[in-house]
């Protein structure tokens, strides 16, 4: 009953497709109908981005058959996959073979432990096969017989151990084959047997041996991306370059290699991008990537780095991308990167021990970066000024920042990170500037929940997205609060938090103890002046009352008693006419001498 179904609707199709102009919107209702009645149960079907037919089955909990009766024989893409919690179970078999215009396979998270044999025989118009995140132990040949235009291959995140010799040679037109995450511990000459088109090759996470045999990529000689990322390698035989000439994307991260020699990428000459980051590299030898003048992306992040020599990047005379982050460095020789100057525009500088000083220098070097990254820092403050106003991109995450102020925002910033640092407020200009970015981060910063510190975001919380993250670390009583969530009168006054754990700004609390030492100095002041001239006017009293205890005419009367006979009197004005004066002889004065004496004897003149 069901297969007359499906003949009636091919012939409606069939009829739609000679005359669509004379379709009545009956019809049209009825097929779309039929096609909706032919979806699985806890199924979707819909079109995919590219317009194709697609079945997605991605609930869960799906055990086997695959429900293959009631799906459209017109479909075009299958997808099956599950939740983390809720795994399906089933087989491949040669269930495929009715779909004529299945393009795409993608099976997931089904707990599939082997592929079979001739699964795919009979159904060429497949393109791509994603059996990734199985219980796959093994392939060969024959699981894949049949597949004469699959163009991708996907297996990663299974249990594959070995691969044998041609496991793939019926893949001739494979562009793409990835087996990252498996547990392939060894390869053999002649497993990429007639794949002589392939471009992409993602061998990431096994775990080989210390080298790789380079006689493995001699039947890929047209391969453009290799990773290797995490598989233990110590060292790479150079001889693996000569037989990939067009490789354009190396992928070496986190691995062991402690070693680079100066042509150790001499044969490469068409490489774009180059990832040693996670290695056990300490140094850069001068000339190390000379031949890579077409390398536009190289990351060295999170190796053993000190130094970098002077000619390191010499002949990179088209690196957009320099990542050098989180590695030993406190010292960097600008000469270094004078070779990358015109052309770098994104550099990664996090987690060394560089200092303001010669951040600003790299700066001033390296001209034409608009892309900084400077995250796990130690930095206490970015100064008012000190980043150059072509900054577009800034992360400065995971430092030690207190405040941001409007002036320390380079002028054509467009996205900052300002994600865990000790951030508890923003000023009212500098809310208005970063309201105008196309993104930024305020994750993980303490916001203090009071009106010293939040009464500018206060009233714009609900207006934009930058908050929708951070949350209150204190008054006590608002902890762990989002500040998206917050009423007015939820927040606290400064006051207030006199009392609670908080602690005074640092810029506030200078203030006020440079306040109270003036006030004090003052107060001293006063009372050291005041002291002084209660002093002097008490020994100016001193000297005025001796003064008076003191005979006023002593003196008058001894110079009386030697010059003058008698009284000399004054009177205001002066009469001279009225005065009278007598003249005393010398023999008058040498009588009254002789007198005045107390023992009565004469001196003689």
């Amino acid at each position: 009953m069901i297969d007359r179904f499906h003949e009636e609707i091919v012939q409606i199709k069939k009829r739609m497709l000679l005359s669509w102009h004379l379709i009545s919107p009956s019809l049209i209702i009825l097929w779309l109908c039929s096609i909706e009645s032919l979806c699985p149960e806890y199924c979707l079907c819909k079109q995919s981005e590219k317009g194709q037919r697609k079945v997605s089955c991605i609930r869960g909990g799906m055990r086997d058959p695959i429900p293959i009766t009631d799906i459209d024989p017109g479909m075009e893409v299958l997808e099956i996959s599950a939740p983390n919690d809720n795994f399906n179970v089933l087989s491949i078999g040669p269930i495929f073979q009715q779909f004529k215009r299945l393009e795409e396979i993608i099976i997931r998270r089904s707990n599939i432990q082997q592929i079979g044999l001739h699964p795919f025989w009979g159904v060429p118009t497949i393109r791509i096969l994603d059996l990734s995140c199985n219980n796959i132990s093994s392939v060969f040949d024959h699981n894949f017989r049949g597949l004469v235009n699959l163009v991708e291959l996907h297996l990663d995140n299974n249990r594959i151990e070995r691969l044998p010799v041609g496991a793939f040679k019926h893949l001739t037109e494979l562009r793409m084959l990835t087996l990252r995450n498996n547990l392939i511990s060894d390869l053999e000459p002649r497993i990429f047997l007639k794949l002589v088109k392939l471009h992409v090759l993602k061998l990431s996470g096994n775990k080989f041996e210390e080298e790789l045999n380079p006689e493995v990529f001699k039947d890929v000689p047209d391969l453009r991306v290799l990773e290797l990322r995490g598989c233990g390698l110590k060292r790479i035989n150079a001889q693996l370059y000569h037989l990939l000439p067009y490789l354009s994307h190396l992928d070496l991260g986190y691995n062991q290699i402690q070693f680079l020699s100066e042509d150790e990428f001499h044969e490469l000459h068409r490489l774009h991008i180059l990832k040693l980051d996670g290695n056990l590299l300490p140094v850069i030898l001068e000339k190390t990537f000379v031949n890579q003048q077409q390398l536009r992306y190289l990351c060295l992040a999170k190796n053993r780095l000190a130094k970098i020599t002077d000619t390191a990047f010499l002949n990179l005379t088209n690196l957009i991308e320099l990542d050098i982050s989180y590695n030993k460095m406190s010292k960097l020789e600008t000469f270094a990167l004078t070779h990358v100057a015109d052309t770098l525009q994104r550099l990664v500088i996090s987690g060394n021990k560089f200092t303001l000083a010669l951040i600003k220098l790299i700066l001033q070097t390296l001209y034409k970066v608009w892309h900084l990254e400077m995250a796990h820092m130690k930095l206490s403050e970015i100064p008012d000024r000190f980043l150059p106003d072509r900054i577009k991109k800034l992360n400065i995450s995971w430092n030690n920042i207190t405040s941001m102020n409007i002036q320390a925002l380079p002028r054509q910033i467009l996205e900052l990170d300002l994600s865990f640092n000790r951030i508890k407020g923003l000023n009212d200009s500098t809310v208005i500037k970063l309201e105008t970015l196309k993104y930024v981060n305020f994750t993980g910063n303490p916001w203090s929940c009071d009106l010293c510190h939040i009464t500018s975001i206060l009233f714009r919380v609900n207006r934009t997205n930058m908050f929708r993250n951070s949350i209150c670390a204190s008054p006590p009583k608002l902890i762990g609060k989002k500040l998206v969530n917050l009423r007015f009168e939820d927040v606290t006054t400064c006051e207030a938090d006199n009392g609670s754990s908080d602690k005074m700004p640092t810029h506030k609390l200078s203030l006020l103890i440079g306040l109270i030492c003036i006030i004090v100095f003052a107060i001293f002041s006063i009372i050291f002046v005041v002291c002084s001239c209660v002093r002097r006017h008490s020994q100016n009293l001193a000297r005025q009352r001796k003064r008076a205890e003191r005979p006023e005419n002593n003196i008058e009367d001894s110079t009386a008693a030697v010059f003058c006979k008698g009284e000399i009197s004054f009177k205001f004005p002066l009469d001279l006419t009225e005065r009278k004066m007598s003249v005393s002889t010398i023999d008058e004065i040498k009588r009254d001498s002789q007198q005045s004496l107390p023992n009565g004897t004469a001196t003689g003149i």
